[in-house]
């Protein structure tokens, strides 16, 4: 899991939105936002790696940032923990949403160093259903170190609301999906016990390396 985990870094590092209009959104409308949510991402963390000087918690503070402005975190949140988010209790629920963004944010915090030396160059985009486009793009290490890593942004584009990033695939492997399997595979370990995972979580955070 280190190497998905360390791609998840860069991908959710690459990251004025206006609404979409709330009348019927067409799909090249739907693509052009999706494709300037990305791009708007990119810049906004070019100019902070242009700033950092290796502060944690400057850091943290920025990816903390970052993924409330771009990524639609509650939806996200509920779909990692499977068929098991309708069973849990309102304070499951909220206590997971809060330890499941601090490992979020631990893991790319621990994984920041390996967004230098990279320059992302946007893909194409397209529709797919009436909520999503697919926004694709590559990462190429500017030194040559490292190989060019495909990635792909789905983005949600609800009318009458923002663009929002659901989910990154890294050549082809939805990071969300895994993480899915993985929490759901505890708690199907631990009897259907929601409070399984949770514990799982803070066991995460309670680790030094849990980031790596």
């Amino acid at each position: 899991m280190m190497i998905r985990r360390r791609f998840l870094a860069v991908g959710l590092g690459c990251l004025g939105l206006a609404a979409l209009p709330a009348g019927i959104v067409r799909a090249d409308d739907r693509q052009a936002a999706a494709g300037g949510l990305i791009d708007t991402m990119i810049a906004d963390l070019q100019a902070f790696l242009a700033t950092d000087t290796g502060d944690v918690e400057a850091r943290a503070a920025e990816i903390d940032r970052v993924l409330g402005t771009y990524f639609d975190m509650d939806t996200i949140t509920r779909f990692s923990a499977g068929q098991y988010w309708r069973a849990a209790s309102a304070d499951q629920r909220t206590e997971y949403e809060m330890l499941f963004r601090e490992v979020l944010c631990g893991t790319i915090v621990g994984n920041f160093d390996q967004l230098n030396g990279l320059a992302y160059t946007p893909g194409a985009t397209s529709a797919k259903g009436d909520k999503f486009v697919i926004v694709g793009g590559t990462f190429t290490d500017t030194s040559g170190t490292r190989p060019p890593v495909a990635i792909n942004w789905r983005v949600l584009t609800r009318k009458g609301k923002p663009p929002r990033v659901f989910d990154i695939e890294i050549e082809n492997l939805s990071l969300l999906v895994t993480q899915k399997q993985e929490n759901v595979a505890v708690i199907r370990k631990n009897k259907g016990q929601f409070g399984a995972l949770i514990e799982a979580m803070q066991a995460r955070l309670d680790t030094p390396l849990h980031s790596k």
